[in-house]
């Protein structure tokens, strides 16, 4: 998921994912696979606990804030370029719209294909392309010119 929830939030969600696939396993039809249904239910389920935390805690500014380092612990840690790079991606990362952001993790980080993002966001699979698209742009524009 791309979805930045606390720690008791994502046990919670994944809890329920469990307990409402098992429930629903006889209802599965085997239209898509098992994989794919089971990654909808936990879709689903992190889009509720999200909202659940926006209603008690307002509008949440940044949900991966204590998943960010702290600058101190950046300086103690002798980090490399790369993994610099890596943290500045997944800063500019959550600057996307919420079906851009998960449409390029799920294809970029879980390897899925169109076609079965289309599926797991209950979309097309040329919207999901779109939103690939759309997103590697905005990517680009926020991480500036790439070094020769």
């Amino acid at each position: 998921m791309r979805f930045r929830l606390p720690q008791d939030l994502i046990q919670d969600v994944v809890q329920e994912t469990l307990i409402r696939a098992l429930r629903g396993l006889e209802g599965f039809r085997g239209d898509s696979k098992l994989s794919t249904w089971v990654y909808r239910i936990a879709y689903r389920e992190s889009l509720r606990a999200k909202e659940r935390l926006q209603r008690h805690q307002g509008k949440v500014k940044h949900l991966d804030a204590t998943m960010e380092p702290e600058s101190s612990s950046l300086e103690s840690h002798a980090i490399t370029g790369q993994e610099d790079e890596v943290l500045r991606v997944r800063r500019f990362m959550q600057q996307l719209p919420d079906n851009q952001r998960l449409a390029m993790g799920y294809h970029y980080l879980d390897e899925l294909g169109v076609a079965e993002i289309a599926d797991l966001m209950n979309s097309t699979a040329n919207t999901v392309k779109s939103w690939l698209k759309r997103g590697r742009e905005t990517l680009r524009e926020l991480l500036g010119p790439t070094p020769a």
